[in-house]
Formats: C-alpha cells, structure tokens, sequence
C-alpha cells in the first residue's frame, strides 16, 4: 500500500524555495541584459536564442513575446507605426532544419551548424542550460565567441562552462527539496520558472524603451 502524500506540505515547500530565489534574485545580471538587448535593438543586432527539451518550447515563447509585444498598442488594438522592430532568430523553431543538421554534424554541433551562416559580430547569442554544460549550447556559445558576438546565459547552480564563456550570465540560485527536482535535477523546475520571468521582465522594459523613443 502506497504512504499518502502529504500535497499541501509540498506545495507549500515549492512556494517557499520561490520565495528564497526572489530574495537572492541576480537583479544586476538581468539588468546587463536588458542593457546588451537594448543595444542590440538600437544597433539593428539580431538575437538568437537556443535551449533543449521543454525549454526549447520556451524559446518559442520569447519568439512571440519579443517579435511582437513590445510593438503592440497598450489597448492591444493595433501595431505601433513607424518604430523598428527587434530581430529575434529561434534556433529550435525548426524541426527539418535541426534533425538536417543533427544528421549532418550530429546533436552536439546542431546549434553552432545553424549560427554559423546567419550569426555576425556583435550580434548576441542566448542560450538556456540548466547545466550549463550542454554541448550543443556551449559549442554554439564557442562559434559566438570566435564570431565577437555577444553572449547570454541563463542557468543554475555553478553554470558550468556557459557562465565562463558567456558576457552576461544569469543563474538562477537555491537548491530544492521538490520532487523531481532534487539530485541531478536540483532546483530545474524553479529554473525553467525563471527563463520565463527573466522574458517578461526584458519584454517589458523593451516595451518601456519602445514608448519612450516614440515619446
């Protein structure tokens, strides 16, 4: 017979390790971001971002909201006219083009075999590793160096060879007693929580920069 599973105890776990990260959040890292972003979009830079797994289907995610939200009328009604957008490249976005290149130069150079045609200097290159230590998104952070693009790295923990590579590099901190994710998985999903924060937070001072250079 199967021990009851005390839910709320849990629930109520989670929610206090989000609440230790929300007091030791990297605030001055994502504030670096948020500045190399802005000077991407006023330099008509493009950013490319990466990830594996479910946080591939995140990068789809910053896709929309940074094509389109912060070039959207507050009313939601219509596009703001005669601002330039935000170039934004989702490496993940195609399955013919990554299992092409996956057959091609195999899974750990998929990413860096996608780059290197598009990706020029001073471009940035973001990239989401719990690990920090994927090869295929450090490989592509290597390809980014050599190129002098810039690089953004979202982790957790030590962040692996993508904190040593990378120009800004946000981790996520805490360590978590959460089922599925303790051991080797420790603290992912309050990771792949923040991806998503750390989106919504540059979107919408992106947002701020847009209305303010039509102001």
């Amino acid at each position: 017979m199967s021990k009851e599973i005390n839910i709320e105890k849990f629930i109520k776990i989670y929610l206090e390790e989000k609440i230790s990260i929300l007091n030791n959040y990297p605030v001055f890292e994502v504030k670096r971001a948020v500045e190399l972003i802005f000077d991407a979009y006023e330099n008509n830079n493009v950013i490319f971002a990466m990830a594996n797994g479910g946080n591939a289907g995140t990068v789809d995610h910053l896709y929309c909201d940074f094509t389109h939200h912060p070039f959207v009328s507050e009313d939601k009604s219509r596009n703001i006219g005669n601002v330039k957008r935000l170039h934004f490249v989702n490496l993940c976005s195609s399955p013919a083009e990554l299992t092409g290149l996956v057959n091609d130069f195999g899974a750990e150079k998929m990413f860096s075999a996608a780059l290197a045609p598009l990706l020029t200097k001073n471009d940035i290159v973001m990239g989401f590793s719990g690990s920090g230590n994927s090869k295929n998104i450090v490989n592509a952070f290597e390809y980014a160096k050599e190129k002098g693009a810039k690089i953004i790295s979202i982790s957790k923990g030590s962040g692996g060879r993508s904190h040593e590579l990378a120009d800004v590099s946000i981790l996520i901190p805490g360590s978590s007693e959460f089922p599925g994710q303790t051991g080797a998985n420790d603290n992912n999903f309050h990771f792949e929580d923040e991806v998503l924060s750390i989106n919504s937070m540059i979107v919408g001072l992106l947002k701020l920069r847009v209305q303010n250079n039509i102001d």
